[in-house]
């Protein structure tokens, strides 16, 4: 895992290694939270799938994966770095 700042304020650019990749197209938006736990058990009670189980990269990140109605992949970052914790996550 990569993460690069950008010069907007909140708006980083994550990079991941994948063992096999399967060609789709297309970028994964990633929303930040403070709370995967919390973000991931709201969106499943309303009905949204997740790919999997949220990983975590030790003392970094944890992710979570999720799919909309039309299939696109989008997926959920807790930091947990302690440079971030105090800047929503």
């Amino acid at each position: 895992m990569c993460e690069l700042r950008t010069p907007i304020p909140g708006v980083n650019l994550g990079i991941g290694q994948e063992e096999t990749v399967t060609p789709q197209g297309g970028a994964t938006l990633t929303f930040g939270v403070t709370d995967i736990a919390a973000a991931r058990g709201h969106l499943e009670r309303n009905g949204v799938r997740f790919d999997g189980d949220t990983r975590e990269i030790e003392g970094v990140v944890r992710l979570a994966t999720f799919y909309d109605l039309d299939g696109n992949t989008f997926m959920l970052a807790q930091r947990l770095d302690a440079d971030q914790a105090g800047r929503g996550g």
